[in-house]
């Protein structure tokens, strides 16, 4: 089976648009206006849409404790307003959708006067720079005021960490290597900062650890994320993920990353497809049975392939 031809079938229209625009460069043509234009009425789409508060936001109950969270910028296990913001975005959703920006707009109002939300959690303000792009926030102020607190945030080793883990007064720990990620990723959508000295430094944290090995033993993997494939994409990683984002930058072909090809590439099957490992069973949106091939992990394995220029 061609894994393309498989991400065409017509019953993930989110998939199949994003493979036609994405993946081959065919976002003009009548077939990916006909599947973008069957996004919104998509069941994953619906069942998200209508899991919204009709005053915008999601809400989550802690089943330990009781505690409701969504409508503020506290966010529970995957299932509250900044998760489902961007699953909206990775399902191909944008501000035109009356829903999607009623929600977004609600979310925005939500930000601290320098551009962050709650915490300084880096896992939490470059995931939402991410989601806001995709969504068409690219030329907002206020998506800008976070950019430039993710440029501005500067930390010893190149990473990004958060308020929860900075100890005044004392050595400064590692950089968290899942902030650091989705800050990778925030910067994947910014072509116009790649030559910045902070994108550079942050690509550099990410090389020098040959991708998703520890920084001192490149024959370790930097977590147990890496020996996986999670998807919808949360505060957790994925070996993809960082060779997505690095190879859209221009890196890809970086003979340091050599082993993380080959982590990530010996999950394929022999139809190229990849399985899906992880998913939260807290989130409302349900990408697929752990265990199998998955449109969506593939989608992004392949995606990463192509930004490398390994689509062999």
């Amino acid at each position: 089976m061609d894994p393309i031809a498989w991400l065409l079938e017509p019953e993930n229209p989110s998939v199949r648009y994003r493979t036609l625009t994405e993946l081959l460069d065919r976002g003009s043509s009548e077939e990916a206006l006909e599947a973008k234009r069957a996004i919104a009425a998509s069941a994953p789409v619906l069942k998200l849409l209508q899991a919204m508060h009709p005053d915008g936001y999601w809400l989550q109950k802690n089943p330990r404790t009781g505690q409701v969270l969504g409508d503020g910028v506290e966010y529970g296990s995957f299932g509250t307003t900044h998760f489902c913001l961007s699953y909206c975005a990775d399902l191909g959703l944008d501000r035109t959708h009356p829903l999607v920006a009623k929600a977004a707009e609600r979310y925005l109002s939500l930000q601290g006067p320098d551009g962050d939300w709650w915490q300084h959690l880096s896992c939490l303000y470059a995931y939402n720079i991410r989601t806001f792009i995709k969504l068409g926030y690219r030329g907002d102020p206020r998506v800008q005021k976070a950019v430039d607190l993710m440029l501005s945030t500067s930390r010893p080793d190149g990473g990004y960490l958060c308020d929860l883990h900075e100890k005044p007064n004392r050595r400064p720990p590692k950089s968290c290597v899942r902030g650091s990620v989705k800050a990778l990723l925030a910067f994947s959508e910014m072509p116009e900062y790649w030559d910045h000295a902070r994108c550079r430094q942050l690509a550099l944290y990410f090389l020098d650890r040959h991708g998703i090995f520890k920084s001192k033993d490149h024959t370790r993997l930097v977590n147990d994320d890496m020996k996986r494939s999670s998807f919808p994409i949360t505060w957790r990683t994925n070996a993809w993920e960082i060779l997505c984002a690095l190879s859209r930058m221009g890196y890809g072909r970086d003979e340091r990353l050599e082993d993380a090809w080959n982590v990530m590439e010996s999950r394929r099957d022999a139809q190229g497809r990849y399985p899906l490992d992880m998913t939260p069973t807290q989130s409302p949106w349900k990408v697929g049975k752990t265990g199998e091939p998955n449109k969506w992990v593939t989608f992004y394995c392949l995606l990463a392939a192509k930004y490398a220029g390994r689509e062999a």
